[in-house]
């Protein structure tokens, strides 16, 4: 049963690993566009980007989801002919999907630049919808290869995509900077559809690899009548639907940001549009996108526990739910906590390193907003995980509708903090983590009682929390010590280091993972060594 619980740590290992790639790749793209655009320029990228994240999750959030656990649970009981046919079927409905959403994101490209308040924005919404297209034909083979438990397609077309959009999309945007910057986010975000096209074609690529071995599990495939593009049509979309709207209170989170933001700045509370427009870049290009970098690792995490979980409960073996349920909740809090500390306490200096355009106004106000943003980070990774646990276990109506009382409350928080001048755009970043807290928590404890886990709280809660408060005490004397002598990218650096180091010494002396977790985790065997050396202490 270890190597079969493994496997899922192991996936979430290779999209985490890809994930951390890609999301260096992407700071190389979005940094360097930020301080060559300025916040005047990602204002026409931030407008548009929202817009087209939330029509892009009809295609890549629920259905890969879909095939990969339909398809998952077919391998399980050694039906190839019916794990094909549900990846046929959903190549066939995801191609209709991708050139519908393609159109809409073309044709209505003005009505909705012209809702943000940027007329110009329309140039960004049209570069955005080729792009459409092309995601949706590469998320059925990212969904059928996550089924057959084939990781790493989906990570090396992630580290093609986004090397493809920092060669072609920041070059292009520095060639078309004089013609204004509303060109300048055009030619960011058509490098962004090219580098769609080319991962689509290495996904395609690598799936024509694999297909040989497919094939041939095909002959020892019971004979079973064909179920028909119809009945799998329905059952793939009666799971994609919640998980879609799900996923897509995320992206309207963000397009409410959008819509609000500038117009309370502006209409109500009298700032000027461009000061305005800097405040909601800053919020949306320096903070959050920073925030969201853990939230990788916790996504990984995510797309692995479903294929593993559902694949558990149609073997009806609920040990291993509970102990793929409860090891993901503590990777999730291992890795969030800490991040979420990280952030918190370096938000000046990592900030000023990345983005050293930034005038002493906009870094303070972007550091108040990191402080508030960061902790969010810890919820977000509550959010992604449990997501994954409970749509696995076949309850993805469960996270929506918590994620949608999240954001409504969301929306309350802003409507009423961002209406305080004293508050002002602080208050949009505290609606965020208002809306992930609830969100999470309650996911948490919907899992715990469904799956009826026993959560110990000094385990799986204090261990990582009381080990990232004192790392955020090393982390902040040895970078107040090391910037004294005026190095202070140096200083940076170092203190991440350090903060890690002190991070990976705490999580071996406080035994944050038990004997049997160690079994399931990449390179866990040898760390058994180093924190158990009498061996299994249960025994």
């Amino acid at each position: 049963m270890e190597k079969k619980q493994s496997s899922f740590v192991k996936g979430a290992a290779i999209l985490g690993i890809a994930g951390l790639i890609v999301k260096v790749i992407g700071a190389f793209f979005r940094v360097p566009l930020a301080n060559h655009v300025g916040p005047e320029g990602m204002s026409y990228y931030e407008v548009a980007y929202p817009y087209y994240s939330g029509l892009l999750v009809i295609a890549s959030a629920g259905l890969p989801t879909a095939i990969s656990k339909m398809v998952s649970e077919r391998v399980t009981m050694r039906d190839y002919r019916g794990a094909r046919e549900v990846f046929r079927t959903a190549q066939m409905l995801l191609l209709v999907i991708g050139i519908v959403l393609g159109l809409l994101m073309f044709f209505l490209a003005k009505p909705l630049a012209a809702s943000s308040g940027l007329d110009d924005a329309y140039l960004s919404f049209r570069a955005f919808a080729p792009a459409l297209l092309f995601v949706s034909i590469m998320c059925a083979y990212r969904g059928y290869l996550q089924g057959m438990q084939q990781m790493s397609g989906t990570a090396i077309s992630q580290i093609v995509e986004q090397l493809g959009k920092l060669l072609i999309g920041l070059a292009l945007a520095i060639k078309l900077l004089p013609k204004g910057p509303q060109y300048a986010a055009m030619g960011a975000i058509i490098g962004v559809t090219a580098s769609e096209l080319i991962a689509l074609i290495a996904i395609f690529l690598i799936y024509r690899m694999r297909k040989k071995g497919f094939d041939a599990k095909l002959s020892r495939s019971p004979q079973t009548k064909p179920r028909g593009f119809g009945v799998i049509a329905k059952s793939l979309l009666a799971i994609a639907i919640p998980v879609t709207i799900g996923a897509s209170i995320s992206s309207l989170a963000g397009i409410v940001d959008v819509a609000l933001i500038i117009n309370i700045l502006t209409n109500n509370l009298g700032y000027e549009t461009k000061v305005a427009q800097t405040a909601f870049s800053l919020l949306r290009t320096n903070v959050t996108t920073l925030t969201n970098m853990p939230g990788v690792l916790t996504m990984a995490l995510a797309m692995s526990l479903v294929p593993a979980i559902s694949a558990g409960i149609a073997r009806r073996e609920s040990g291993s739910v509970r102990l793929a349920s409860r090891l993901g909740l503590k990777l999730a809090l291992i890795i969030g906590i800490p991040c979420a500390t990280g952030l918190f306490v370096l938000a000046a200096p990592v900030i000023s390193l990345l983005y050293p355009n930034l005038t002493a106004a906009e870094l303070a106000l972007a550091t108040d907003l990191m402080h508030t943003a960061s902790i969010g980070v810890i919820f977000l990774s509550m959010v992604q995980t449990m997501t994954g646990v409970l749509q696995g276990m076949g309850k993805q109506n469960v996270p929506v509708f918590n994620l949608f009382l999240g954001f409504l409350l969301k929306v309350a928080v802003l409507l009423v903090l961002m209406n305080i001048p004293s508050v002002n755009i602080q208050g949009a970043a505290v609606s965020t983590v208002v809306c992930y807290a609830f969100a999470g928590i309650a996911d948490t404890v919907y899992t715990a009682r469904r799956a009826r886990l026993k959560l110990p709280v000094f385990d799986v809660f204090l261990k990582p929390l009381l080990a990232s408060l004192m790392m955020g005490a090393a982390v902040h004397f040895a970078y107040g010590y090391l910037a004294g002598g005026g190095h202070t990218t140096l200083a940076t650096l170092a203190s991440v280091c350090a903060g890690v180091g002190v991070y990976g010494i705490l999580a071996v002396l406080l035994k944050m993972f038990s004997y049997d977790e160690l079994a399931l985790i990449p390179g866990g065997t040898k760390l058994r060594r180093l924190i158990y050396p009498k061996g299994n202490p249960a025994k």
